[in-house]
């Protein structure tokens, strides 16, 4: 027998309409029974396939027949492109791995979306593809293999929401697998998926994702494989915003939901108030506005089924961060500093434990502020040289919430100078002096000779000694200053070396 994860077997029957009935599978509402599915390094699930319903439901897309209809969802995580080998076979010994001398089945597909939630009315997935793009006389005939043409799909020559689309030409190709792509899927997206078992043999399918370590590939949530309402939702100022949820139950002994309601109460408390739901069977939501939605599950005897209610927070993040502090881990002079940034959030952001902040490092290259680092997830900008800097902080993929720090200033010095007149590292002076009028720079010879004695901020060293030029060579030079990174700018002193090149 094939591994069935609990959580994702075929446990939600319902209409759109105040009823419970079990259906057959036509197209309508056919999609309704679809299984939420995901695929990442930890986990890749099989399912057990279909058989017995070779009528399936006819023609659908690049489809001629659609028999053993199976039905599965999947909601984007990251974004980016998604690629999945599509497999199915008869999995003899119930591992759920395709081992040597196990029959391998043909396996037919095609994908839509994507859409705002899972729970679809089925008739907005096109069964038909509009190569000239009229929005008339959409058919089936129109659609083409991926096989024959990797591209169609992916550049939407379909003019649908036919995500992609294939067969095997023929049953004796001996083609078991077939490749689905997601080209632009983006974050919190639905996508569905239909499978068909054209030998009519039980065993199981698999989707595997084989473009999880490429760049710029998208990933699958795989919190839609738990019972309730999922993760947090933080967004930035854009309403409305869907919610969902489910409880499968184990069935026979743990009982699907079949009903719902839902309830809502202010960020921080717990005064839920029920959302009245005309349809009463519908486990989504459209919410306008943040708070704590609370999702409860009724089995078809009207008895709350386990592991209802459950919550998550919608909440506005653009106003999450409320300033930008900076910490250097290394003392002036060290050449390579490590700058960690320190976000103070907004306090009902804290109380959510919403934390997914990211970071960036902005430097002064002399015409004012660039990008220097891009954003990223972790605080801490390591091997960052001397110079002028400031971080800016935001939630994550919200631009409204971006905050900044003030000026970095690190006190470094060049490594060299080319005094020729070119406009271009003419003088040397040490790198962010100027906001210390007390530091005392002394620039050496070799031997030891003092040659010039610099002014914080001034004009800097010409490479010049009572008006010669002087050699290019190594010289050195001596600073004492108020150490910045010290709370009580303790006095200290430091000595390097710089070359002048003619």
């Amino acid at each position: 027998m094939a591994k069935v994860v609990p959580q994702v077997s075929l446990f939600f029957i319902f209409l759109f309409f105040k009823t419970a009935l079990v259906y057959t599978q036509d197209f309508d509402v056919a999609c309704r029974l679809a299984q939420p599915f995901c695929s990442d390094a930890s986990l890749e699930l099989t399912f057990p396939n279909v058989i017995g319903d070779m009528d399936g439901l006819g023609e659908i897309g690049c489809l001629n027949t659609t028999p053993n209809p199976a039905w599965y969802y999947i909601r984007i995580d990251e974004p980016g492109e998604l690629v999945f080998d599509i497999q199915q076979w008869v999995d003899g010994n119930g591992n759920s791995t395709l081992d040597r001398g196990e029959q391998q089945l043909d396996v037919d597909f095609i994908a839509w979306g994507p859409f705002a939630t899972s729970f679809i009315n089925c008739d907005l997935l096109s069964q038909g593809c509009d190569n000239n793009g009229d929005g008339d006389n959409i058919r089936p005939a129109e659609c083409v293999n991926n096989v024959d043409d990797p591209d169609y799909y992916y550049n939407n020559l379909d003019n649908t929401n036919i995500v992609d689309c294939s067969y095997a030409r023929t049953p004796d190709d001996d083609v078991f697998i077939e490749t689905l792509t997601m080209p632009n899927a983006q974050s919190g997206e639905y996508y569905i998926i239909l499978i068909t078992n054209f030998a009519n043999e039980a065993g199981v399918i698999q989707l595997q994702q084989t473009n999880l370590d490429e760049p710029n590939a998208g990933t699958t949530d795989c919190s839609i494989l738990e019972p309730g309402v999922g993760p947090d939702v933080a967004t930035c100022g854009e309403f409305p915003i869907t919610i969902e949820g489910r409880f499968p139950g184990s069935p026979p002994d743990i009982p699907n939901a079949v009903s719902f309601r839902w309830a809502r109460a202010d960020v921080g408390t717990t005064n839920f108030i029920d959302i009245p739901d005309p349809e009463g069977m519908v486990p989504f939501l459209e919410v306008n506005s943040e708070g704590v939605y609370r999702l409860s599950g009724f089995d078809a005897f009207g008895v709350e089924v386990p592991d209802s209610p459950d919550e998550l927070v919608v909440l506005d993040v653009s106003d999450a961060v409320v300033s930008v502090d900076y910490s250097i881990a290394e003392e002036s002079f060290a050449g390579s500093y490590t700058i960690t940034a320190e976000v103070v959030a907004a306090p009902e952001v804290e109380a959510a434990g919403f934390d997914n902040f990211e970071y960036r490092l902005d430097r002064n290259l002399g015409n004012g502020f660039v990008e220097y680092r891009p954003f990223q997830s972790s605080p801490v900008f390591s091997n960052v040289p001397p110079g002028d800097y400031f971080v800016r902080a935001r939630y994550a993929n919200c631009p409204d919430s971006e905050e900044r720090s003030d000026v970095i200033m690190i006190l470094g010095y060049p490594k060299y100078f080319t005094p020729n007149g070119d406009g271009f590292h003419d003088t040397w002076s040490l790198i962010n002096i100027e906001d210390q009028p007390t530091a005392l720079i002394y620039i050496f010879d070799r031997h030891g000779k003092l040659l010039k004695q610099l002014r914080p901020g001034g004009p800097g060293w010409d490479g010049t000694y009572n008006g010669r030029n002087m050699p290019s060579t190594d010289y050195w030079f001596r600073v004492e200053f108020n150490e910045p990174r010290d709370p009580n700018m303790r006095r200290r002193v430091f000595a390097g070396n710089f070359s002048l090149i003619r």
